[in-house]
């Protein structure tokens, strides 16, 4: 038992300070899951651990300023809370980071397949949306997904009018991508509502990107009728 407990130690001592893990986080035989559950419960009442909620926790940091430990940072319970629910973040928090609305939510949403009741973790305030594409599996791929919620969401973006949302987001992401990328974003958005697709195709036809607007088109039913909230001609 006390070298299988070393082990466990020794696994929990190679994961970083304040990032949060999980039972999955340490490799062990099924059979052992309650000498582990005991191993981490002892280790949080000497504070070596911080049970972030059940079966959740992070090694504390001790700050360089004396001020005791740091709180466990944003973005480790931003990828904590995205991999728990196999999802991305999403919504105000973002489109707040990409420079479209000067407002700060109170509340982070998370897109997911799955989507579960709004909670809270931590201070955090979680709000659940369903998403379109399965949870994207690297950056590049995230951000052009971000872009499409983004145009999918105009309408509602604090701070600022559809069209001006339509501009900024044609201006500081649409129109800077690559053609290869601009063409993948293309391609994800037809997995999106026709309204997306609509949107899309007319900053693609602002950009001069006729083929791919064209191709959005096509998707789209001809007696579909939009009620845009925008100009598609630059303000």
């Amino acid at each position: 038992m006390q070298s299988f407990k070393s082990n466990i130690l020794k696994k929990i001592e190679a994961i970083p300070e304040g990032k949060i893990f999980t039972f999955g986080d340490i490799s062990f035989p099924v059979t052992k899951f309650a000498n582990v559950a005991v191993i981490l419960s002892n280790l949080t009442k000497e504070n070596k651990l911080v049970r972030v909620e059940r079966g959740a926790y992070y090694r504390p940091k001790l700050s360089n300023l004396g001020l005791g430990f740091l709180p466990v940072y944003q973005d480790e319970q931003f990828l904590y809370l995205t991999n728990k629910l196999n999802g991305y973040l999403t919504g105000m928090y973002i489109y707040n980071k990409m420079s479209l609305t000067e407002q700060v939510p109170a509340t982070v949403t998370i897109a997911s397949t799955y989507p579960v009741r709004a909670f809270k973790f931590k201070k955090l305030a979680v709000q659940c949306v369903k998403s379109y594409i399965d949870r994207p599996s690297d950056v590049q791929t995230l951000y052009l997904v971000q872009i499409l919620d983004a145009v999918k969401d105009m309408q509602h973006i604090p701070g600022v009018t559809p069209q001006t949302a339509f501009d900024k987001i044609n201006r500081l992401h649409v129109s800077v991508l690559s053609l290869k990328d601009q063409k993948k974003l293309v391609s994800l958005s037809l997995k999106y509502p026709p309204r997306v697709r609509k949107s899309l195709s007319d900053m693609m036809y602002r950009n001069n990107k006729r083929d791919l607007a064209e191709q959005l088109v096509g998707t789209i039913c001809p007696t579909t009728r939009f009620n845009l909230s925008y100009k598609t001609v630059e303000q």
